[in-house]
């Protein structure tokens, strides 16, 4: 089967000058496309539709046949259907033409040769578009008045389908090709995820796309129970609300309980042992991963850092002899460290968030009222020993409160 890509890119471009060559994470916003073709397990041939020498350079530099489009079909009202039948080559039988925009990129390989393969196993579709499904209210005007287009005012998520093309691949049979047209009589939607389905048209969806391509993958490892503590969960909760992604919070099911966590809607995922946790760090290959575990063994980083080489690992509340293997430390609990990658002292405690939304407490000249809290756990007893202490004479004017677990 004969599958050809044709990705449109002209030099003109009134929104963002240079648009298509305009480096995005050190890579021309055109290499993208040119890349997911060349990478697609479906597509056969790559041709690049352009009149500029720039665009023309990146494409035979990356191996990819060029066709230098006449400056008729460069203006602004010309449509792409006229540009894509000028770039199909007449000297041979093509099955599909596949249709991709230099201003999607972030979508996917996968997603590409999903929606072909859709279009090729589904019987009787001529063409199949790339969209996201985005139900809103939306409005129209008749006869000068706005009126809204649905029946019933609902929640979003039960109002019915509507597909907005994103513009990220076309796929048509190659017969029903025209200057005027790439639909055929029966059109198919197929549903990208909503991440690949950014089309970069202003500086804003430069910003949005240099973004989801730059978006690390990040995880957390945090146990908690009554003898270690329950605040390590909190503040991996907390971390975890930081980052404009969703991270992995691993737990270990010989330590830690699910309930624990409360009711959390971030990724929870519980490993038997630290092997596990290993394998998981292999298949996943994060670029961040911080340890909320206490002190850490000189084993474990080591692992830990053959599992993921390039990753930058993070330990918070970490006195053991791994730390030295960490890429930076966190101790909010500790006196200053000498080690340079050591950042101790309170300056560095993560407070709640709605820490800074209480008023705060004034502070008298005279000690009054004191609070004692060992937070969720305290296998040392100091709580006990301290009750032993404040319960003699000479602290009797003082109002203490003690808060147990």
């Amino acid at each position: 089967m004969n599958i050809l890509a044709i990705i449109p890119a002209r030099a003109g471009s009134k929104g963002i000058p240079n648009k298509n060559i305009r480096l995005i994470c050190g890579k021309p916003l055109i290499y993208y496309s040119i890349n997911n073709a060349i990478k697609s397990s479906l597509i056969t041939d790559i041709i690049v539709s352009t009149d500029s020498p720039e665009v023309q350079i990146i494409s035979k530099q990356m191996g990819v046949e060029c066709h230098w489009r006449d400056s008729s079909l460069c203006g602004d009202c010309v449509t792409l259907d006229a540009v894509i039948f000028d770039a199909i080559p007449k000297n041979k039988k093509w099955d599909y033409i596949v249709t991709i925009q230099p201003t999607s990129p972030t979508l996917s390989v996968k997603t590409l040769d999903a929606g072909i393969q859709y279009a090729i196993s589904e019987r009787g579709i001529d063409t199949v578009i790339s969209a996201i499904n985005a139900p809103h209210l939306t409005w129209s005007v008749k006869n000068e008045q706005f009126v809204p287009n649905y029946e019933k005012r609902l929640n979003r998520q039960y109002l019915p389908p509507c597909y907005i093309e994103t513009g990220a691949f076309f796929v048509s049979k190659a017969s029903i090709i025209t200057p005027s047209s790439r639909l055929g009589k029966k059109v198919s939607i197929f549903e990208v995820p909503y991440e690949e389905s950014q089309d970069v048209d202003n500086f804003l969806d430069l910003q949005n796309v240099t973004s989801l391509i730059e978006k690390k993958k990040v995880a957390i490892y945090v146990n908690g129970n009554n003898k270690r503590g329950v605040g390590h969960i909190y503040r991996a909760l907390e971390l975890a609300d930081e980052f404009y992604v969703k991270p992995d919070i691993y737990y270990d099911i010989n330590q830690t309980s699910p309930e624990i966590f409360g009711n959390t809607t971030h990724n929870l995922i519980p490993v038997n042992g630290i092997a596990e946790l290993f394998d998981k760090c292999k298949i996943e290959n994060y670029n961040i991963f911080i340890n909320d575990i206490l002190n850490t063994s000189i084993d474990y980083m080591i692992g830990l850092k053959t599992c993921l080489p390039e990753a930058k690992i993070i330990n918070f509340e970490d006195d053991g002899e791994g730390m030295i293997k960490a890429d930076l430390v966190f101790n909010a609990l500790f006196h200053e460290s000498i080690l340079p990658k050591v950042m101790s002292g309170e300056k560095y405690y993560i407070a709640g968030k709605l820490f800074t939304f209480y008023n705060p407490i004034k502070i008298k000249e005279k000690v009054e009222n004191v609070f004692i809290s060992f937070g969720g756990a305290d296998p040392q007893n100091y709580t006990d020993r301290l009750l032993n202490i404040i319960s003699k004479i000479e602290y009797s004017k003082y109002n203490f409160t003690v808060v147990l677990g």
